[in-house]
């Protein structure tokens, strides 16, 4: 049995469990206020034969009704969430084969972004992610920890892979491999291509820059 993944599920759980309940409390202690003006309007106190009384008891009503929705809602907001929560990028299984030991990203509209990445020792949500060589460039999948779309991402900074950075692109896709070979990436010049070849051996390695020269 495997301690370690053991310990981070209760952990993971754990940490689930307090939204629900929090959850759980907003939307019941919102639901009197939502349910009211509806059973006044179901028991005639809203008289269509007054129209003053009838315009009184709306306005007396909508603001309960409202505030009733935006508790019912804040709850069921926090129970999804605690549901659909991505767990901690580095605590993914791996998904697919190991990648490449090295690749090279040799067309980029960056120039700080050329060159050669090195496969890192641990998995970020569940793929291999590299890193170029002597600097903090790197190329990891982001699984929409924070929302938006999964895919491939290229960026500067320093992270776990949790948050959607990607300074120098993305690539869309819920693949387990890195998107070798030239394609059209998002956020960048449209005229612009990113090409990622794998360096299988050591003459590739040295010689990747003089096929595009």
């Amino acid at each position: 049995m495997d301690i370690v993944n053991e310990s981070s599920d209760i952990m993971n759980i754990a940490q689930r469990i307090g939204p629900i309940v929090g959850g759980l409390f907003f939307f019941c202690f919102g639901l009197p206020f939502t349910l009211v003006p509806l059973m006044m309007f179901s028991d005639g106190a809203f008289n269509l034969e007054d129209p003053a009384f009838t315009v009184f008891m709306i306005a007396f009503s909508l603001p309960f009704l409202l505030a009733g929705l935006s508790l019912n809602l804040m709850g069921l907001g926090m129970i999804r969430w605690s549901l659909v929560a991505s767990t901690d990028p580095a605590l993914a299984p791996r998904l697919g084969k190991i990648g490449p030991e090295r690749i090279a990203i040799t067309e980029h509209p960056f120039p700080e972004y050329r060159g050669e990445y090195v496969r890192q020792s641990e998995i970020v949500n569940g793929r291999d992610w590299y890193r170029m060589v002597d600097s903090n460039h790197r190329l990891y999948y982001y699984a929409a920890n924070e929302g938006g779309n999964p895919g491939w991402s290229i960026d500067d900074r320093q992270d776990t892979g949790a948050r959607d950075w990607f300074n120098g692109g993305w690539f869309s896709t819920t693949g387990s491999t890195i998107p070798s070979g030239r394609r059209k990436w998002n956020d960048l010049d449209p005229t612009s291509w990113v090409e990622i070849e794998v360096l299988e051996s050591a003459e590739k390695k040295s010689n990747w820059w003089e096929r595009k020269s």
